[in-house]
């Protein structure tokens, strides 16, 4: 597995979304003071417009009246707003009068108003000059841009919390299962399927396509090393059949489909030890067919063939299937062995194929006539201390003694055991 180290993704997406969420704050919030102050300032201007406006027919009687104690009283009233820093009244006649915080006449914006006489009076009876404190509209400014910006970070740290809460619960966690699932995934467990935490929805998502494009790899994978399997399977059976069919082969004489002797010299010796070990008889039988060359002289070698399968098949009908078995031995010499059988049922054996291939075993030559033939036979029963070669030999011995004896016998006689 790499070294890197894992981000959740919603980790990442929430640092972007956060940074885009300060833009977003900064933005909206300096918006929102610019529009505020344009109010605030719009309210400050009407509202000095309206303290002057409500004190100007107040001072026009009590200058007209020359009334200093009531223009006195009305500089105090005009200081009562905190906004106004300094008042000055200069009257037509020369007269000055000031009140406030000195302090705060020096770069401080100046509203002035022309004060009319009385009412029925032309002319103006002096002017009212107006020192505004712009600190108050700045703290006010402040105080606005703050609420603002506090309502604003509020409601995004809200907004970021329930997204982020979201994106853990609906993306992060079932990714991190789906991925826990798929590194832990072997190829024995391919069955197994992801369920991931989900909320259920009536649509679906792009996890849930992921979810399906998975399953759906699943299943083709499945699917593949199932038709895989079926395949070697197939071919394991096809190649197991050939290869029983070249040990068939390798084993099996091709003319007459007896066994040959390649499969006696590996098979003879583990019958020769079973009957020994569990004391069972054991018997031979070696055939030979009487006047096979003259056979081949005369009539060709196809007709030669043909006598030897026919042998073969007759000496087949008479022995026990899958306990006894039928070997050519060499050219018309066959090998009949014979498990668990003793000498006298051996030779009742070698007496039934005798007589079959004598009074059954025929060949249809090419001028319509049926050749037919006898068969010799030699028999021998296991003796202790028998080998395999010991047997065959005392067998072919026997089978000697039938052909010098005039053929189409069995030896030794039945009768004589």
């Amino acid at each position: 597995m790499s070294n890197r180290v894992v981000e959740p993704i919603s980790s990442s997406l929430l640092r972007r979304l956060f940074k885009w969420l300060i833009l977003c704050i900064l933005l909206f919030s300096s918006l929102q003071a610019w529009l505020n102050y344009r109010t605030v300032e719009r309210s400050f201007n009407m509202m000095i417009n309206d303290v002057a406006a409500t004190h100007l027919p107040m001072l026009s009687v009590a200058i007209w009246d020359i009334e200093p104690q009531a223009i006195q009283k009305q500089i105090n009233l005009l200081l009562e707003n905190s906004h106004i820093a300094y008042v000055v009244i200069q009257t037509s006649t020369g007269q000055q009068f000031v009140g406030g915080d000195v302090e705060k006449i020096f770069n401080a914006e100046r509203i002035v108003r022309s004060i009319p006489a009385p009412a029925e009076q032309n002319g103006h009876v002096g002017v009212l000059e107006l020192v505004i404190d712009k600190s108050v509209l700045r703290q006010e400014m402040i105080r606005s841009g703050l609420m603002v910006l506090i309502e604003v970070s509020v409601l995004g740290i809200f907004i970021l919390m329930t997204v982020s809460t979201i994106l853990r619960r609906d993306l992060e966690t079932p990714m991190r299962q789906l991925a826990e699932f798929v590194q832990n995934l072997q190829a024995n467990q391919l069955s197994g399927q992801p369920e991931p935490d989900l909320e259920p929805r009536h649509r679906l998502s792009e996890i849930g396509l992921v979810l399906d494009g998975f399953r759906s790899m699943q299943n083709s994978i499945q699917k593949h090393i199932h038709h895989q399997d079926e395949l070697v399977h197939e071919r394991t059976r096809q190649l197991e059949k050939a290869m029983g069919a070249l040990k068939e082969l390798s084993v099996t004489d091709g003319l007459t489909s007896c066994y040959n002797r390649l499969l006696f010299n590996e098979r003879m010796p583990g019958e020769l030890q079973r009957a020994t070990r569990y004391e069972r008889a054991l018997s031979v039988l070696f055939c030979d067919i009487d006047f096979f060359k003259s056979v081949n002289d005369q009539y060709g070698h196809s007709v030669g063939d043909a006598v030897l399968v026919a042998f073969a098949q007759t000496l087949k009908r008479e022995i026990r299937t899958d306990v006894d078995w039928l070997v050519r031995y060499g050219g018309e010499e066959f090998l009949v062995i014979l498990p668990e059988t003793d000498l006298h049922a051996a030779l009742e054996v070698a007496e039934r194929m005798r007589v079959a291939v004598q009074n059954e075993l025929s060949v249809l030559l090419l001028d319509g006539k049926l050749l037919r033939i006898t068969a010799s036979f030699g028999v021998a029963q296991k003796q202790d201390k028998d080998s395999v070669e010991s047997l065959v030999q005392r067998a072919d011995q026997w089978l000697y003694f039938s052909k010098t004896n005039g053929r189409n016998q069995v030896q030794p006689r039945l009768d004589e055991h």
